[in-house]
């Protein structure tokens, strides 16, 4: 009997060891096997022979103050252990990120999430570089989810795997290659907060085969279609065009008529008016079909006259001026129009829901009249607090509302029109024509210039309405946003400034406040 009390002393440290020994081998040696759990269920065996022998012993424990105390805090630790393991495990299995990026870097855009989703074809990104970025991982890693079946990504070491390099076709390192198909396009690894404004656009044009080209009307004082210093021009636009797998060329109707190959014709601000012969070229090109669109700023006459009027559109000869609350808020003066009221058509759907604002220096309104088969759907409306300035001298003195000759808000400001082919046209369609022609007029073009087009909802208005024209509705959306450069650029007269303020005037007053407290206090 001695001995089976000694043996029973024993039993309850012996089978606190080999829970701890089960735990152990199934935790870090042979995982969660026959071996570990027979170990666990000998050693709780034992804790339970031990408390059966000592059951008085136990009793007197338990009724301890201390014991209920600890007691208290154990279960506490235990369930704080739990809520942090449920967490951890929502966290692993629902994807929930908060981004606070001013331009939401990290947050894929409309555009992106429409790409992916809408994916016709697997689409696979390569990212060939020597010391793969875990961020660069996360990026790709969010688009994937967006539609694993069709979108995937992969890291290749050039070093490792030469021959998934050489078949790329990649010869520099930290390359990314978009590829679908037979259909690849290489771009040099972003920055990851840059990743989606960088490879959204590339994956489009590899998505998307088949080039698309715009031609721009020259010859009439048209914006510049390069970048010129000093002077306002379409470049970003065009770069942005291409972005989105566009050619654009240049076109002069004195000389050339307007190729079949052409997609879109743009008339971008023309200073002085189009012989009747060019606007003779454009009206049969939207009679086959055609596309155009049409960007007039205010006291301008383009000659268009016969064109618009057989589409029933009626520009103003007026200048828009804002004096709404959220103009002075801006800051910007009254003869920048502010757009917030959008019409319901494609081209602006995507601005309307993200609550999106474009600004429009110096425009002009434009109306409708009623034509048959043309059906005209207003894009842009100005605020209430605007109105159509038809004074010619806007520098006679201060600018105000005269009812008897100026137009009250809100106005239009761009319109979309679509008509449909004759019977006798639509032979055309059966060789590949459109079976509508379709015109957009905005009256303004400053919208679209270097400067102007990334301000807030600009950009995506522009491109929005290229793609409709040319019936690219899949690309009709909010684009990515650019990472802002909010570098400070310091002159060598600021850095002096700078120099002498921290070692010399800081120090300075410092010594001087500590000098005036010594005063006041001695």
């Amino acid at each position: 009997m001695k001995d089976w009390r000694v043996l029973a002393d024993w039993t309850g440290i012996l089978g606190l060891g080999v829970i701890a020994i089960g735990l152990v081998v199934g935790a870090i040696l042979t995982g969660w096997t026959a071996v570990p759990l027979s170990l666990l269920a000998a050693g709780v065996a034992l804790v339970v022979v031990w408390g059966l022998t000592h059951q008085r012993e136990v009793g007197v424990f338990l009724g301890l103050r201390s014991t209920q105390t600890n007691a208290n805090i154990l279960v506490a630790v235990t369930a704080m252990a739990v809520i942090l393991v449920l967490v951890n495990v929502v966290a692993a299995r629902y994807d929930l990120r908060l981004d606070l990026t001013e331009e939401g870097l990290f947050t894929l855009s409309p555009q992106t999430r429409q790409l992916v989703q809408g994916l016709a074809q697997p689409v696979k990104v390569w990212a060939v570089t020597t010391a793969p970025d875990p961020n660069l991982r996360e990026q790709l890693e969010r688009y994937r989810r967006l539609n694993p079946d069709r979108f995937q990504f992969e890291f290749v070491d050039p070093n490792r795997d030469p021959l998934t390099v050489q078949r790329l076709q990649v010869t520099q390192n930290n390359t990314l290659v978009v590829e679908a198909g037979n259909s690849r396009q290489q771009l040099p690894q972003p920055p990851a907060p840059e990743l989606e404004s960088k490879l959204t656009p590339v994956l489009a044009k590899v998505v998307n085969r088949g080039e698309v080209v715009a031609y721009f009307v020259q010859g009439h004082g048209e914006v510049s279609l390069e970048a010129r210093e000093g002077t306002p021009t379409l470049a970003q636009a065009v770069a942005a065009l291409k972005q989105e797998g566009y050619r654009v060329e240049p076109l002069n109707l004195v000389q050339a008529e307007i190729p079949e190959e052409a997609d879109v014709v743009v008339l971008a601000g023309p200073q002085r008016a189009l012989f009747p012969g060019e606007v003779e070229k454009l009206q049969n090109y939207l009679a086959k079909g055609g596309r155009l669109l049409v960007l007039i700023g205010p006291r301008v006459d383009a000659g268009l006259d016969p064109l618009l009027q057989e589409w029933g559109v009626v520009l103003k000869d007026d200048l828009i001026l804002e004096v709404s609350s959220i103009s002075q808020l801006l800051g910007t003066g009254p003869a920048v129009a502010l757009v917030t009221d959008y019409g319901d058509h494609p081209i602006t759907a995507p601005l309307a829901a993200q609550r999106l604002m474009t600004l429009f220096p110096l425009a002009r309104s434009v109306e409708t009249q009623e034509r048959q088969g043309i059906q005209a759907t207003p894009l842009l409306r100005s605020s209430p607090r605007s109105w159509g300035e038809t004074s010619p001298n806007l520098e006679s003195g201060p600018l105000q509302f005269d009812p008897d000759q100026d137009q009250p808000g809100p106005l239009t400001l761009g319109v979309a029109l679509t008509r449909r082919l004759d019977s006798e046209k639509k032979e055309s369609e059966s060789q590949g024509a459109p079976p509508e022609a379709r015109l957009v007029v905005i009256g303004n073009v400053n919208f679209a210039l270097n400067g102007n087009l990334r301000q807030q909802g600009n950009r995506d208005l522009f491109l929005n309405t290229l793609n409709w024209l040319a019936e690219r509705t899949e690309q009709i959306s909010i684009r990515p946003k650019s990472i802002t450069d909010r570098r400070l650029t310091l002159t060598e007269q600021n850095f002096r400034w700078l120099i002498l303020g921290s070692t010399v005037l800081l120090p300075l007053v410092a010594l001087g406040s500590g000098a005036v407290l010594w005063w006041q206090r001695r």
